[in-house]
């Protein structure tokens, strides 16, 4: 277990280009109206109609029909109680699935990795959080255990990764040949995992087996960016190069409401999560205003934070200066954390360099 603890929330990923839950669905619509979501037109299409059948639910109740948590939710709920307006009961599963495939096709569509010559950098300021944690293990002194939780779908952080020897270790699947493997705990699913068919657990597809299948052809020491389709190419990495059969769609989680039907995908994640918590001496919070929506964050918190370490300091980093975020955090924390809590209105790439002073380097 590490003694240093991130999570990271979608302003983590906003750097990179990955929009955030209240811009996704004006981004997705941005895309289908160009033609550019890589032929999965049908599902955008079956999305934006499942949108406008909940405007009449909207008009007799509050449901943020601009946010993709609050949309995720809503079919998921629609999907329990078999009803949808302008949708047969057995249709709301495809509307489901079209919205995961929206999901990915928008993430891989809008995040840009950096290239030079045929290699595949990562972006720049998940390189230099990637760097943070190579330091924290290798030269702070004393050497820190650093895990990484995050509620982002994406690639961008795991890429970093990989490319200083990091891994990530996600938990499950098969080994990684890391140099210093840090642990990447993605609580709701990852482009990159698929469902197997036949025991219906999860399986990672690795940065390391990937890049070995599929490579961007760039010309010597010209620099430029390319998009990695991971997500899209899953099935296809499984049906040619593997036994293996997965299902068509990556592991994509509600952020909200009721995540019991994955359970059995994702329970060693979340109990990993909660030891982590729990014998963290530093907790860093980046990029995450804590949703008021989001209970299971906050019970996970509450529960996976019981324990004899000691905290020694929690700090959430967001650009909100509204007071908001910083008061949803507030009311989170018992009386413990709260004279260890402190929050600093920074983005991402502000904060990575703020924490490494934290840790001295050995001399």
């Amino acid at each position: 277990m590490g003694d240093i603890v991130f999570i990271l929330g979608a302003g983590a990923s906003k750097d990179c280009g990955a929009p955030l839950m209240n811009d996704f669905l004006d981004t997705a619509s941005r895309l289908l109206s160009t033609n550019d979501v890589a032929g999965k037109n049908e599902d955008f299409e079956r999305v934006f109609k499942a949108i406008s059948s909940l405007q009449s639910v909207h008009s007799k109740s509050q449901i943020d029909l601009n946010n993709i948590e609050s949309i995720f939710t809503a079919l998921e709920i629609a999907n329990a109680l078999k009803k949808l307006p302008g949708f047969e009961p057995d249709e709301i599963p495809f509307a489901i699935a079209s919205l995961k495939e929206l999901i990915v096709v928008t993430l891989e569509r809008t995040i840009d990795f950096p290239t030079r010559g045929r290699y595949i950098l990562a972006p720049s300021s998940y390189e230099k959080f990637a760097e943070l944690l190579s330091y924290l293990k290798q030269e702070a002194h004393p050497v820190k255990k650093p895990a990484v939780i995050s509620f982002n779908y994406d690639i961008a952080l795991d890429v970093a990764m990989h490319k200083c020897g990091l891994g990530p270790v996600y938990g499950f699947g098969p080994s990684v040949n890391a140099s210093y493997p840090v642990s990447l705990l993605k609580l709701h699913g990852s482009l990159n995992w698929a469902v197997r068919e036949d025991s219906g657990s999860v399986q990672p597809l690795t940065l390391q087996e990937y890049f070995s299948k599929y490579s961007y052809q760039g010309f010597s020491e010209e620099r430029g960016n390319c998009k990695i389709p991971i997500g899209s190419q899953l099935q296809e990495y499984y049906t040619k190069h593997t036994d293996v059969k997965v299902k068509p769609e990556p592991v994509i989680v509600p952020p909200a409401w009721n995540k019991a039907d994955y359970h059995q995908l994702l329970s060693t994640i979340w109990s990993t999560t909660a030891k982590e918590l729990e014998e963290a001496e530093y907790i860093f919070i980046i990029g995450y205003s804590l949703p008021e929506t989001d209970a299971f964050f906050r019970l996970l918190y509450g529960l996976g934070t019981v324990g004899d370490t000691v905290l020694k300091k929690i700090i959430v980093y967001n650009p909100d200066e509204s007071g908001v975020t910083e008061a949803r955090f507030k009311h989170l924390m018992g009386p413990g954390a709260l004279a260890r809590f402190e929050y600093r209105p920074l983005k991402f790439d502000q904060s990575i360099s703020e924490i490494k002073n934290f840790f001295p380097k050995r001399k």
